[in-house]
């Protein structure tokens, strides 16, 4: 390329990144503008009412000086980074003399760690485009190996702009933690669009940067909390079976016009490695017809692989297949790949049968599972082989019913022990589901659905099944969060009926912070009851009924009618105001305070003989007003997208109730959670899914996963061999597979480990040599 083609080039991706992420901070200002407001409407404590306000008048007042100090630190950083690209400016450790050693003050700690964890997530989100921005930077630069630090565009440098304009704009460290936490939440949701961007100045000048990422052990890391790395030399028995696999796939590659007409590509895949790749990626890869299936695919009741799959699979439904490894164990696949006439099959479905198998190999031979279980396991590869057949979305789509299916009942496996009756009741659950799909699989995927509702449900109660404390531990999660969500609705409730009525402060305050408990002890109350919250003897209904009165009887009364009703009210309001407090155990202090001050106002009430103004609402009024706050016990609604946060002593009383003694893993931030951790632990963190649990001293214990509360916002395990329960918060779990005190026994699901696998032998066919 041409010195002054360059820097034009180089020119132009550099204004188009400075205005992309002006535009990206303003954007990320906005957003996080709107969460502060809505979690200000649930904050439940002063302290964080009062960081949450603060953050959000520093948007307010310096919003503006915010978005203009990012802009000034990204324009000096990125012009550095494109003077520095691929020039080895850096001091070895050899140049360096003693006096230029210094230690790392705490500052300078706490930015590594926080912008770290910032640039991990900004990468995470859009890995692919940032991938190739990073190979189209290395060719521009005639480097043949691609590294991110080389990038001028890369991540490290957005999120430190945004970590040292929060720092110094904002040095209150409650208030900048929640601002950090928020910004880089918006950053995170609009930087694809950035980074698509400047692919497309550096596309548009012919650098299409073909980008086949390797399967890392780091990156795998980052998502699943954990993966082993890889041996190097693959085992003889695996050996004989992906050997020849990949071999074929290679030999179909190499046909001129053989399977490029198939895949329809304008850069069809040259190397197995990519191929695979593209193949069990989501289908934005490229691998797919105008409609979205794979093309060369003829519809599934057509499909003359598929048909000839039934009669196998049919032969395994009775028990007599003629496979040597029909029960599982070995790969059958490969047998029944010899007896198939691939004659009428299309390159892509030879190829599919052949990734398939290769991927049973793997699972069939994962130690994580018990051989007994693998064996039932291996029942449905038939089945899943033809289901991949049928829907090649099967191969590219982590939540295809088929996958979920054999990944729940294969990590359900993980550890269990088929000789003890636990082990013997999963085996003979594993052999009905196989039965099941075996014989009443034809074309319609539905089946597998089904099967893995019954499977959870199978879970729950294999879990807890003669377990009065796990029981009592499920049931105790679901109030706790109940609770919580209910507080906060009803506050948002009170809220908006008080703010019309512009009563004395010093009373809203009590009702605003006093009174969600009380409401939401009242429904526990009702549904430990069986009571119906709009039910005559409901604890709910007669505490709601205290609020219209205590409203009316601080209003300042003209008629000494009024007065007169005032003064026969008041005995039993205050006994029913007492009774409310009984409720929630509201300390004696606080109690009386409250008391004292209603004495206060109602002597002033009773006192006052002047005239009328602004007419109040009668108390008829304001009990219809109050009467139109709805709340059930059994039906409790979370309307946020983040899980409801639960407070210490609710989940004390509540574990206090159950006369149960957990280990409580509470804390950690919600504001750092993103919508990506919330996919995570809910496509991760199922029923069922085993983890070791870390001490301090590096002492491991296994525990299982028996229960995620309704919002999930807490998660239930069960300790192996005590049966001690543990809970996580939503939060707190995030945070301890953050810092390894957490670790999931699979670093991944079954059939993603055997993806990995599979990707990770490909990625050694070099020249044509399998190595």
């Amino acid at each position: 390329m041409a010195d002054t083609e360059y820097k034009r080039l180089i020119e132009t991706a550099k204004e188009r990144a400075v205005f992309g992420f002006l535009a990206l901070s303003q954007r990320a200002l906005q957003d996080t503008d709107r969460n502060v407001a809505q979690l200000l409407g649930a904050a439940t404590s002063g302290v964080g009412q009062s960081a949450l306000m603060g953050v959000r008048h520093f948007i307010r007042q310096d919003g503006n000086r915010f978005v203009r100090k990012v802009d000034s630190l990204f324009r000096v950083y990125l012009e550095r980074a494109l003077q520095t690209m691929y020039v080895d400016m850096r001091a070895g450790m050899r140049q360096l003399s003693a006096d230029e050693l210094s230690l790392i003050d705490d500052e300078s700690v706490t930015q590594q760690i926080e912008v770290g964890r910032l640039t991990t997530r900004l990468r995470d989100a859009n890995e692919e485009v940032i991938g190739r921005l990073n190979v189209m930077i290395a060719m521009l630069n005639g480097q043949r190996e691609a590294k991110e630090r080389e990038n001028p565009f890369r991540p490290y440098l957005l999120a430190r702009c945004i970590y040292e304009a929060v720092r110094e704009l904002s040095p209150d460290e409650a208030k900048s933690r929640i601002l950090f936490d928020h910004l880089a939440n918006g950053i995170a949701q609009h930087l694809p669009g950035y980074y698509n961007s400047l692919r497309e100045v550096f596309e548009q000048a012919g650098l299409n940067g073909k980008f086949a990422p390797k399967p890392s052990r780091a990156s795998h890391y980052q998502r699943y909390f954990g993966a082993p790395p890889e041996h190097v030399n693959l085992p003889l028995h695996l050996r004989s079976h992906i050997v020849p696999g990949l071999q074929r796939m290679m030999h179909a590659l190499q046909q001129p016009g053989g399977l490029g007409a198939d895949t329809g590509l304008e850069d069809e895949p040259t190397d197995v490695h990519e191929f695979i790749r593209r193949m069990v990626t989501p289908s934005r890869s490229g691998i797919q017809g105008e409609d979205g299936s794979a093309p060369g695919r003829k519809p599934s009741s057509l499909n003359p692989v598929a048909a000839q799959l039934k009669r196998f699979q049919q032969q395994a439904a009775s028990g007599d297949d003629g496979l040597d490894g029909g029960s599982g164990q070995p790969n059958a696949l490969f047998n029944i790949r010899e007896k198939l006439n691939l004659d009428v099959a299309s390159p892509m479905d030879r190829m599919t049968i052949d990734v398939v198998a290769m991927l049973f190999s793997f699972i069939l031979d994962d130690e994580q599972i018990p051989l007994e279980l693998r064996r039932r396991i291996g029942r449905l590869q038939i089945p899943v082989l033809k289901a991949a057949i049928i829907d090649p979305g099967l191969l590219q789509q982590e939540d295809h019913p088929v996958r979920q299916l054999l990944n729940r009942v294969s990590s359900a496996a993980v550890g269990a022990d088929p000789q003890n009756e636990q082990g013997q009741a999963l085996l003979q659950e594993i052999d009905r589901i196989a039965d099941a799909v075996l014989a009443g699989f034809d074309a319609d995927l539905s089946i597998f659905t089904g099967l893995l509702g019954e499977f959870e449900q199978f879970l729950l109660d294999f879990a807890t099944r003669d377990d009065d404390r796990s029981m009592r531990g499920v049931e105790a999660v679901e109030a706790a969060e109940k609770i919580s969500v209910l507080r906060a609705n009803i506050m948002k409730a009170l809220c908006d009926v008080l703010l019309p009525l512009n009563i004395d402060k010093r009373i809203s305050d009590v009702i605003i912070h006093v009174w969600p408990h009380v409401l939401a002890h009242a429904l526990w109350k009702d549904g430990e009851n069986r009571v119906a919250s709009d039910d005559a003897e409901s604890y709910f209904r007669s505490c709601r009924s205290i609020l219209p009165k205590l409203i009316w009887s601080i209003q300042l009364k003209t008629s000494p009618d009024d007065r007169a009703a005032l003064i026969r009210m008041l005995p039993s309001l205050v006994k029913q105001i007492a009774k409310a407090f009984e409720i929630i155990g509201l300390q004696e202090a606080e109690s009386r305070e409250v008391m004292d001050l209603l004495i206060e106002m109602h002597s002033r009430v009773l006192r006052y003989t002047g005239k009328q103004g602004d007419v109040p609402p009668s108390l008829d009024d304001l009990q219809l007003m109050f009467s139109r706050m709805v709340f059930n016990w059994d039906r409790v609604s979370w309307g946020n997208d983040d899980p409801p946060a639960i407070r210490d002593d609710v989940m004390e009383e509540v574990m206090a109730r159950y006369q149960l003694n957990p280990v409580l893993s509470f804390g950690g931030s919600m504001a750092s959670a993103s919508p990506a951790d919330r996919e995570f632990l809910a496509q991760t963190y199922l029923l069922g899914t085993r983890v070791e649990l870390r001490a301090p001293d590096g002492s491991g214990r296994q525990a299982q996963l028996i229960w995620i509360s309704t919002h999930r916002s807490l998660y239930l395990f069960k300790r192996d061999g005590d049966g001690e329960l543990v809970i996580y918060s939503y939060a707190s779990l995030l945070d301890s597979l953050r810092d390894g005190s957490l670790v999931p026994v699979e670093y991944a699901p079954v059939f993603e480990r055997a993806v990995d696998s599979l990707l990770f032998r490909a990625d050694k066919v070099k020249d044509g040599v399998i190595l």
